[in-house]
């Protein structure tokens, strides 16, 4: 495996991926078992489809409320045993317990030499002090290929003025990608009455902020539940002809985030001007899901013998990397990646 950090080489990935007709796949990977099982995922296609170097973009959130990733690896971090709550925890020692066990693959002898890893932050939320002095730190961003400078809290014109003050600071270093609507607060959607199509995208909109800010990638809503806040699951849809209106404003540049609510059904997305696409949700949803059936399938083992195999770190391990290795090539598969081959 070989990290990606340059500017310039991520871009011609991303062109590579265009011209193909491929969506690069960017999974979060939060620990070892999910990364290992990214790696195993994405050699075992680039082999099946000779592929030489296969890219695929792995990310992690830092302080973002739904899912705060690299604040829950960090050591000071406690998740409450029932989910209701954390406490404690430490962004920049996470991000780098994170960038430091990425760099262990890429060191680990020939271990999946034709995988190329492209390290990125996801939802990099400006609005939390300690996330701002994240994205700010140049000892950060030089070891990314991508960071998503989310400044979506905030109105429209401010949204601009935020992320287009960090492409003048960074973008000659790092592929920047940025939100261009504001997500709002459950409580504003009821009383403003936002309906589901009041909050997606409007191609015009899409385009200005493009100009104004000169972000390398742009995230619409779509109508995926990553945008769809407020509005129940039924509602959560990819608005095909929406993407392709906003393709023909700004070209393939786009970024869809929460394809894990649209089930594998992202394999147009190429065409329609999107070059890469977020995913986690799912993918750790149902290695969770094994591990709790195989617990409850071999409890006894587990509980009355106390089986020192079953009860180990290594084999939740092992579960979750092999679900995720599967899943990975099904999505690699669903993207169109077997048209990168020779």
């Amino acid at each position: 495996m070989r990290l990606v950090t340059d500017r310039s080489e991520t871009l011609a990935i991303l062109d590579r991926c265009r011209k193909a007709e491929v969506a690069l796949f960017a999974p979060n990977g939060e620990q070892p078992a999910e990364i290992e099982g990214l790696l195993i995922g994405a050699q075992t296609f680039a082999e099946t489809h000779r592929i030489a170097d296969l890219p695929i973009a792995v990310g992690m959130t830092s302080m973002y409320a739904d899912n705060p990733q690299f604040r829950k690896v960090s050591l000071g971090c406690r998740i409450a045993e029932n989910v209701s709550g954390l406490a404690g925890g430490n962004v920049r020692e996470g991000c780098e317990i994170w960038l430091r066990t990425l760099g262990v693959y890429e060191d680990l002898l020939d271990t999946c030499p034709a995988v190329r890893v492209m390290p990125f932050i996801d939802h990099g939320w400006v609005p939390d002090k300690d996330d701002l002095a994240l994205l700010h730190d140049p000892r950060v961003v030089d070891r990314m290929s991508m960071i998503m400078y989310d400044a979506s809290k905030y109105d429209y014109d401010e949204n601009i003025r935020h992320v287009r003050d960090y492409v003048r600071k960074f973008g000659s270093r790092v592929v920047i990608e940025g939100a261009s609507d504001k997500i709002y607060d459950p409580k504003d959607i009821m009383r403003l009455k936002l309906s589901r199509e009041d909050q997606l995208s409007k191609p015009d909109k899409v385009a200005e902020f493009v100009e104004k800010t000169g972000v390398d990638l742009i995230v619409p809503n779509l109508g995926t539940e990553h945008r769809s806040v407020g509005v129940g699951a039924a509602e959560r849809r990819y608005e095909r002809d929406l993407a392709q209106a906003i393709r023909d404003r700004v070209g393939a540049i786009m970024s869809l985030h929460g394809s894990s609510c649209l089930g594998g059904k992202v394999g147009t997305t190429p065409a329609d001007g999107i070059v890469k696409v977020n995913f986690y949700t799912a993918m750790a949803v149902g290695a969770g899901n094994k591990i709790a059936g195989l617990l409850r399938k071999h409890a006894d083992v587990a509980e009355k013998d106390k089986n020192l195999w079953i009860n180990s770190e290594s084999y939740f391990h092992d579960i979750r990397r092999r679900h995720v290795a599967e899943v990975c090539q099904e999505m690699l598969t669903t993207l169109g990646y077997a048209r990168l081959g020779g």
